[in-house]
């Protein structure tokens, strides 16, 4: 009976779950699009709206026209080098759809309707090809990551700021590796050519977020690698229950759980927040058995910190 009871538990909040993704989620295929083409901004909108968000956008007709900030793509080049290919993904094209966000230099997503005063979850990245290929084999403007002997220790990662309460800073930022040579071992050496999904919670409840770029390829100019990642699926909060973890081998069970969630774990924690989806904190410890029988039934976010990093993961309480 109980098995039942937390099958049909799951069964509401998956549905629940996937409702609200639809009214949240930028999938950016609000705009019609024709075979292999792409919206840049060039009506001078300044942006755009794609789900509960609206993606700031750039546009300048000098020069024959340059755009920063976001654009929308559906162009499917994953061979063409060189920047006649910046609005193509690595990956061939949005994930699991035609349509996918191109951001280049710096943009701002502003939260709104659905998605305002709730946790952003997270968002899918790739890269974009042209940024690809200059990584991966460099040219006149940029060098080959790795070098000539491979071991040179390049990188290239997007920060990721955000904001609440119309301009207060969040207390977290965020860096994800487009590309990452840094380790002494060259197998592990990569540039991301998959869809990778970024988890915003940690952030809690903010209203915009921001991004810029690093790499360790400068010149006088500033950076030398191409600006740009792709996007998409920004805010989709039907994505699984358990987010991936920045500290290995941490299970939390059981899950759904009634009166006591317990975490597994050789290591310990020096912070444990549990938090809601409407990023209230609810309860902070350091146990790794947790008495939640006095929170309210519903989806919340354990945050678990220590010196190694921080793990994010989500549990129903029922």
């Amino acid at each position: 009976m109980k098995n039942n009871l937390q099958k049909l538990s799951f069964a509401i909040l998956l549905l629940l779950s996937t409702q609200l993704g639809a009214q949240t989620k930028s999938s950016f295929e609000e705009k019609s699009l024709a075979p292999n083409s792409y919206y840049n901004g060039s009506d001078f909108a300044g942006g755009f709206n794609s789900g509960s968000a609206y993606f700031t956008n750039d546009y300048d007709s000098s020069f024959g026209g340059f755009w920063s900030g976001f654009s929308i793509s559906n162009v499917k080049d994953t061979l063409t080098q060189g920047f006649m290919n910046q609005y193509g993904s690595i990956t061939n094209g949005g994930y699991g759809s035609n349509n996918y966000g191109v951001m280049y230099g710096d943009g701002t997503i502003r939260l709104k309707d659905a998605a305002l005063g709730k946790l952003t979850n997270g968002f899918y990245i790739t890269n974009n090809t042209y940024a690809y290929y200059e990584m991966k084999n460099g040219s006149n403007f940029s060098k080959k990551f790795g070098g000539a002997s491979g071991n040179d220790s390049d990188y290239f990662y997007v920060t990721i700021n955000a904001w609440k309460n119309g301009g207060q800073g969040a207390d977290t930022t965020l860096e994800v590796y487009l590309a990452d040579f840094r380790s002494k071992d060259n197998s592990k050496d990569y540039i991301l050519k998959t869809w990778k999904w970024v988890d915003l919670t940690a952030f809690g409840v903010v209203d915009s977020f921001a991004f810029s770029f690093e790499s360790s390829d400068t010149g006088a100019f500033g950076i030398n690698t191409p600006t740009y990642f792709c996007i998409d699926n920004f805010n989709d909060q039907s994505v699984g229950l358990t987010q991936v973890n920045k500290l290995e081998n941490v299970t939390i069970y059981p899950n759904p759980a009634s009166n006591q969630l317990s975490i597994l774990s050789n290591q310990n924690f020096d912070e444990i927040n549990i938090i809601g989806m409407n990023g209230q904190n609810y309860l902070t410890t350091s146990e790794k058995n947790i008495n939640i029988s006095e929170l309210q039934n519903g989806l919340y976010i354990i945050q678990l910190k220590n010196e190694y990093g921080i793990s994010i993961q989500k549990f129903v309480k029922q």
